[in-house]
């Protein structure tokens, strides 16, 4: 068993523009420029079947008000139909993975931070058919004003191969 906490970060847009729920919390405001995070497993999964038992979400802004997200993963690279601050809608329904909440934040000098466990349990099996690389979108779950340019980090947590 080898553990490994990959991560991935993003840079959202140059703006102040308040969130509703539902929409996507993206790099580019236009669909098409839209990069989902790449999260590089390694070569240590073989088959792509590993263990996932939560995610830890950072941003670079400290305000924590409104500040929950939900973590869309997927096997395949999403084509967004929309881009930040845009509802979230994507193809690659069979290569959708699941989703993680982070449903509050807390906020420190130098930024802010949560965690997120898979709705149905502690931990997912995740055996994927595209190999060692996850793609994660960011959906807002509040009205959540962001700070330009403000900088998203998530972390995968125990994941390892089984």
């Amino acid at each position: 068993m080898q553990v490994n906490n990959p991560l991935a970060s993003f840079t959202r847009p140059n703006n102040t523009t308040t969130y509703a729920p539902g929409q996507l919390v993206a790099n580019s405001v236009t669909a098409g420029a839209v990069v989902p995070l790449t999260i590089n497993l390694g070569n240590s999964f073989g088959q792509g079947q590993f263990r996932l038992t939560r995610a830890r979400l950072f941003k670079s802004g400290t305000g924590v008000t409104n500040a929950t997200f939900r973590i869309h993963l997927y096997e395949k690279w999403p084509v967004c139909a929309n881009g930040d601050g845009a509802t979230w809608l994507t193809d690659s329904c069979g290569h959708w993975l699941g989703n993680i909440d982070v449903s509050s934040m807390l906020s420190f000098s130098d930024g802010a931070a949560g965690t997120g466990s898979c709705p149905a349990g502690s931990e997912q099996f995740i055996k994927t058919d595209a190999g060692s690389t996850l793609y994660g979108l960011l959906a807002a779950l509040g009205a959540y004003t962001p700070v330009a340019n403000e900088v998203f980090t998530l972390v995968l947590e125990e994941v390892d191969a089984y």
